[in-house]
């Protein structure tokens, strides 16, 4: 059920090396959602991913993934900035590479579909190397998708692409989870752009140690990849306050290398 809470944090705070990373976050995301999270840089936006994929222990709260304490495994996939494909493997392989489970067979069928999905089956044999930044993060989606996870976790996946690419992977990501039967879907940005197109919802988080300072809910038609929310109105009045909220943030943190001593 689509309506049902899918994943629940509840007073969740974390240490790192002594230092407060994250302060009593609360929050419950339905089945199919999808939660964008936006805020400083190194505020502590992949701890939270790393918490959730149960990576890392909370010292405080409680997390829960469709009603149990999160676990690494198929259920759950982790999208990166960097590629993280194996340069020795084949697209192909690269892909199979998420579905030991999976018979010979079925695991075979399983690659070729998720490839034709992100437009990549004429590339199945090409090793990454010979493929464009685009392309390989292409291959990191579709390896992803491959054991189709009911919890779908990214962080700053489309960074390191050119703007036309990051433009069309948005639109790739909007195609393949849309629908309402796709995974539920965190994804971290620094892009305020990014988030309004992409999100249900977006959670802005302070700087360290990260709180929920406010929660928006983000309605713009869908499906996004056919009606760009961009040209719709209230986008503009939207990113402006959430920019303003987040540079008032930076600006104003004496640990930032913006700081202006409380001046926003």
């Amino acid at each position: 059920m689509r309506d049902a809470v899918h994943l629940s944090l509840a007073g969740v705070s974390l240490t790192l090396g002594g230092r407060p990373v994250i302060d009593r976050i609360d929050l419950a995301a339905r089945r199919g959602e999808t939660l964008v999270v936006l805020g400083p840089s190194g505020c502590g936006k992949t701890s939270l991913l790393r918490l959730i994929a149960g990576l890392l222990a909370p010292d405080a709260g409680r997390i829960t993934v469709a009603g149990a304490a999160p676990v690494p495994g198929v259920a759950t996939a982790m999208v990166f900035q960097s590629y993280r494909l194996l340069p020795w493997k084949t697209v192909r392989a690269n892909v199979a590479f998420a579905l030991p489970h999976l018979g010979e067979r079925e695991r075979s069928a399983r690659v070729d579909r998720v490839l034709a999905q992100v437009g990549l089956g004429r590339f199945a044999d090409a090793w990454p190397r010979e493929l464009s930044g685009g392309m390989q993060q292409r291959v990191a989606l579709a390896r992803a998708l491959a054991p189709e996870p009911e919890l779908l976790l990214m962080d700053e996946p489309f960074a390191a692409l050119d703007a036309q690419s990051r433009e069309l992977m948005q639109a790739e990501l909007l195609r393949l989870t849309g629908g309402g039967a796709g995974p539920t879907v965190v994804f971290v940005t620094h892009s305020v752009d990014e988030a309004l197109v992409l999100a249900d919802r977006v959670l802005l988080l302070s700087p360290r140690p990260a709180r929920i300072v406010e929660e928006l809910p983000v309605t713009f038609p869908r499906p996004r990849w056919q009606h760009d929310p961009r040209e719709a109105p209230g986008f503009a009045e939207l990113r402006r306050h959430l920019w303003d909220r987040l540079r008032a943030m930076v600006v104003s943190d004496p640990n930032s290398d913006f700081y202006r001593g409380g001046e926003s």
